[in-house]
């Protein structure tokens, strides 16, 4: 094995000693080789009085072991316990006077402060407290570093959970883009600009005799009447175009919103603004289902008036978004013709909140899942990460809101709850 593959030893850091009424004259030979023999050399400040060790202490100087020589009067040592006391960081060690007659075990008492011991004993039990201080001084160190490691860790664990949840939230927006730019691209395929371009050719090849071409010849006849039908079908076609663009550029829009909320979430919480539920609740209807979902999902909506609520628009967007697609995919999944989404939204007194109610006909939640919904990482979908309600969830707390979900089992469909607090002045219709 290579040196290099063999740990360290712990490495020793320097002490910070207060020694309270001594001149180093009065130190023993014993003690101050104790202190000489200190690796890494002790910093070491000496006070003459009782007085400037107080003041020392009480200035915020921070100190490792504190020695008190109390041979001599010392009835106000106990002052420098009790400042001592309040931060119980430094180890006391007070050095008295020799009792004739006492023990070895005698000539040493501990309290919850420190040591006060025998000037005999003084050089055995000094080094024994600096050891110990290396070692606590060293202890405190790792467990900063560690805490550093783990905030460090955190963070990074952190703005993983918000690129995970931009990500899944901007697939989801991606998936109304996807609709809407297939169907841009399937009126176009089929338009029929191109009849223009023959009727033209038709005209041109007439436009000698061009009148009676369109009123005697049996094919140039029909010429008028197509345009008028075609005019109206290209007005049709352009709508329809205009329609999902308008979409397209909402929901791009709505793309970079959810990254701006996420960077900003980075540094802050998101702006919390005043909204209605019912416009947001609508928006996000059009992002999570198309026309064709009616022929399958019938969507019941009972909307009573509530006040506005204070939340962050956007996340709650991505929110609705994402417990609605939840819902139909639910849905999907449970095997019949025809199901029903239930959406209620209700104001209620008793507690001043705004509670709307997603309710699906679809798969359900099995019972022993229900309390991991919310999990981050936990999934029941063969292709899910567990970041959606997960996220979901902390961002509406984070509104000062709440959210539960309720299941009778599996095949009986879920209810999730959304429970808002409102702004009471304006009250929405």
């Amino acid at each position: 094995m290579l040196s290099s593959d063999f740990p360290s030893p712990p490495q020793m850091l320097s002490l910070d000693v207060l020694m309270v009424a001594f001149h180093e004259t009065e130190l023993s030979p014993s003690c101050r080789s104790v202190l000489i023999s200190l690796d890494p050399k002790a910093l070491v400040q000496w006070v003459p009085t009782v007085q400037k060790g107080i003041a020392q202490i009480e200035s915020g100087n921070s100190y490792d072991v504190i020695v008190l020589d109390c041979r001599k009067e010392g009835w106000e040592w106990e002052q420098v316990r009790q400042i001592q006391q309040k931060d119980k960081v430094a180890v006391i060690l007070e050095i008295v006077k020799i009792h004739e007659g006492e023990s070895d075990r005698e000539k040493i008492a501990e309290d919850t402060v420190g040591y006060r011991v025998d000037e005999t004993m003084a050089p055995t039990v000094l080094k024994w407290v600096l050891q110990q201080a290396q070692e606590r001084k060293r202890f405190l160190a790792d467990q900063e570093q560690l805490r550093s490691q783990l905030g460090e860790a955190a963070y990074k664990i952190e703005m993983a959970d918000v690129a995970s949840t931009v990500l899944h939230n901007v697939g989801n927006v991606l998936t109304s883009v996807t609709v809407a730019a297939n169907m841009v691209e399937s009126v176009i395929d089929q338009s029929s600009v191109s009849l223009v371009n023959r009727m033209a050719e038709l005209m041109k090849a007439h436009d000698e005799d061009l009148g009676t071409y369109l009123t005697e010849d049996p094919k140039g006849k029909r010429i008028p009447l197509s345009l008028e039908k075609l005019g109206n079908h290209l007005i049709e076609e352009q709508q329809a175009i205009i329609k999902e663009m308008k979409g397209l550029v909402r929901n791009i829009h709505h793309m970079k919103q959810i990254i701006a909320s996420h960077q900003t979430m980075a540094k802050s919480a998101g702006k919390a603004e005043q909204i209605s539920l019912v416009d947001v609740l609508s928006h996000a209807l059009e992002l999570s289902f198309q026309p064709g979902d009616a022929e399958w999902i019938t969507i019941d909506r009972d909307y009573q008036a509530v006040p506005i609520v204070l939340a962050d628009q956007h996340q709650l967007l991505q929110i609705l978004v994402n417990l609605l697609r939840n819902a139909k995919q639910a849905m999907r999944q449970q095997a019949q013709d025809n199901h029903v989404l239930k959406l209620s939204l209700k104001y209620q007194n008793e507690d001043e909140t705004s509670v709307l109610l997603i309710q699906d006909s679809g798969m359900g939640i099995a019972p022993e899942h229900l309390s991991k919904m919310f999990t981050r990482g936990f999934t029941t979908k063969k292709d899910g990460n567990g970041i959606g309600l997960h996220s979901s969830i902390l961002a509406i707390q984070n509104m000062g809101g709440s959210m539960h979900v309720q299941s009778d089992g599996l095949g009986r469909g879920a209810t999730f709850t959304l429970v808002f607090p409102v702004q009471k002045e304006v009250v929405q219709s």
